[in-house]
């Protein structure tokens, strides 16, 4: 049943444009207004009180699953679920924008698109786009297949309101970093599964190559996971490429991460197979 709600969930976001009500931002953004209108109480603006709050829905999901225990109901909510976690319709149309603009050579658009994938992506605004397509492929797929097949749609749920929760702090983070803890948690977060995504870079590209970058970054608890990715990302590809070319190098690596994906699903359906994954 997991397999089969991933396959059906990743082919109606790839075939099929994905409205607002279709985003778990939609709903989160919904939730925060409402409560914070309901609990305007001091005590409610703790963090650990806005932690609650933020988890609310995500739970409410969960608990509902378990409540009805139906396996129709199950596998809805799972397809649902991961609809509601993957939204990567905004990143796509950027995508797309910036290899017309590069491709007819205006800097200037291809430039503003660029900017606007490193804002999907969570990361700041002078990454490369190659980083930005990479990171925006992890975080909107391969976490959430990760935390999906783990936990369930709660599991899918959960890291996707701490990736929205982590980046709108970015967006209005204080000097000093005092509030940084949905940054901290989805540090945690990706700690395993952007190592097994590493792994998957291997296994789909350049293997002897980046086989000791893995390792060695595998192996450094506190390396950032997004540098682990992208080093990894940048060794496992076998691509030559032309120093003019814009787009290339880009659409390479995201060509690299899709393979990887695939690697995953594969993966998934050996174990389905033998019985390891219902």
């Amino acid at each position: 049943m997991v397999l089969i709600a991933l396959l059906i969930a990743l082919s109606i976001e790839r075939l099929y444009h994905s409205p607002d009500a279709l985003h778990w931002q939609f709903y989160l953004n919904r939730w925060q207004r409402w409560s914070a209108a309901k609990l305007n109480d001091e005590k409610w603006q703790s963090a650990p009180a806005s932690f609650l709050r933020m988890m609310v829905p995500a739970f409410f999901v969960g608990v509902l699953v378990l409540l009805l225990d139906n396996l129709l109901v199950t596998f809805l909510v799972s397809i649902g679920a991961l609809l509601l976690a993957i939204n990567c319709e905004p990143a796509r149309i950027h995508y797309k924008a910036y290899l017309k603009a590069a491709n007819r050579g205006d800097d200037e658009d291809s430039e503003r698109h660029r900017q606007a994938l490193a804002d999907d992506s969570g990361l700041n605004k002078s990454a490369l786009i190659n980083q930005s397509l990479i990171w925006i492929n992890y975080r909107q797929y391969l976490a959430v297949l990760f935390y999906f097949v783990l936990f369930g749609s709660f599991g899918a749920l959960v890291y996707a309101t701490f990736r929205i929760a982590s980046d709108a702090e970015k967006r209005q983070e204080s000097p000093d970093n005092s509030t940084s803890y949905w940054t901290r948690l989805l540090w945690f977060a990706d700690w395993i599964p952007v190592r097994l995504a590493g792994f998957g870079l291997l296994i789909v590209g350049h293997f002897s190559r980046a086989l000791p970058v893995w390792i060695r970054l595998t192996t450094m608890p506190y390396s950032e996971p997004k540098n682990l990715l992208f080093e990894v990302a940048e060794n496992a590809e076998d691509t030559p490429q032309h120093p003019d070319d814009k787009t290339e190098h880009a659409t390479c690596q995201l060509k690299l991460m899709r393979r990887q994906q695939i690697f995953w699903v594969t993966v998934i359906a050996v174990l389905t197979l033998f019985g390891t994954i219902l």
